[in-house]
């Protein structure tokens, strides 16, 4: 999947800050004056667990909200002169689609800063795939239908095996029209929304790097042959898991969709390092930054014992 870099910029709402004058010496913090109350209690990098049918915005607006929370509760002030700003920063590194789960790397305050820096190496996924049929969207969206079926029943786990080597390596692909990417100002996904497929937008082919990929006996369902199995994939920015799982139905002479997909890997950070979403709570956030500090540090030392890290 593409990465791409975003900060929420929403407003943060209407902050009533009547109930504490910014002179006021009693408050949460142990009476600190107002205007020495942080608004992070720690900032920098850490991961959540996506939840399904979530946007990474979604994340990123339910995160700093309860964040801003916090800090009113503990008698912060929000001074900023233009309220359509955020008052506190909060960006992920890296878009995950709404079908999918998984790692998602979050930024707050100085953090939404870092995301790129560490955040340039390989990512993992974890996909679910059915032969048969193709969809608009490579995946199960709602929003796509079904616009190719052929039969499949000659697919062998060994054929499957057989073409999975074609796909490692650098390779050419051609992203989904249900895709982020822009042509001519407009953004694929628009155009596919209106009818054009692929051919008629005449998407051009990229290079990509995957690294490795592992065929896996069943999809996430536990469903196997006929029709359905699994890929676990490490690769470099910029792949569409989509567009693999379309290609490789191609080469097994049918179609196939991609029906789940779970991250398994951003960087360095891995689905032991992320937080649910039952433990979204400001405190285990801020905990979970100082950890991922040490987990950062670590790759700092490598690098200076090593040379640079090759983050790709």
């Amino acid at each position: 999947m593409q990465t791409a870099l975003h900060s929420s910029s929403s407003s943060s709402g209407n902050i009533n800050d009547t109930a504490m004058d910014q002179n006021s010496s009693s408050n949460k913090e142990g009476n600190k004056p107002a205007a020495e109350i942080p608004r992070y209690l720690n900032e920098g990098l850490f991961a959540v667990s996506k939840p399904l049918d979530w946007t990474s915005q979604d994340v990123v607006g339910f995160l700093r909200k309860m964040l801003e929370r916090d800090a009113k509760e503990r008698g912060c002030i929000d001074a900023r002169t233009k309220k359509r700003n955020p008052w506190l920063k909060v960006g992920h590194g890296g878009t995950l689609d709404p079908l999918a789960t998984g790692v998602l790397v979050v930024g707050v305050g100085k953090g939404t800063k870092q995301l790129q820096q560490y955040l340039t190496g390989s990512k993992g996924y974890r996909a679910g795939v059915e032969l048969g049929f193709q969809t608009t969207t490579l995946d199960m969206d709602p929003t796509g239908h079904v616009v190719e079926e052929k039969p499949y029943d000659h697919v062998t786990m060994e054929a499957i095996e057989k073409v999975v080597p074609q796909f490692t390596g650098k390779i050419q692909q051609i992203p989904p029209v249900f895709s982020a990417l822009k042509r001519n100002g407009k953004k694929l996904y628009e155009l596919g929304r209106s009818g054009q497929t692929a051919e008629d937008v005449q998407i051009e082919p990229r290079e990509v790097q995957v690294y490795r990929l592992d065929l896996l006996p069943t999809n996430d369902d536990g469903k196997g042959l006929p029709p359905c199995f699994g890929l676990d994939v490490e690769c470099g920015g910029g792949t569409y898991i989509r567009s693999l799982v379309r290609d490789i139905g191609i080469s097994l002479d049918t179609v196939a969709t991609m029906t789940s997909l779970d991250r398994t890997k951003q960087g360095v950070f891995l689905p032991e390092h992320c937080l649910h979403q039952e433990d979204w709570t400001p405190e285990n956030i801020y905990n979970s930054i100082e950890k991922c500090k040490s987990l950062l540090d670590e790759l700092d030392d490598a690098s200076l014992k090593t040379g640079p890290v090759n983050r790709d």
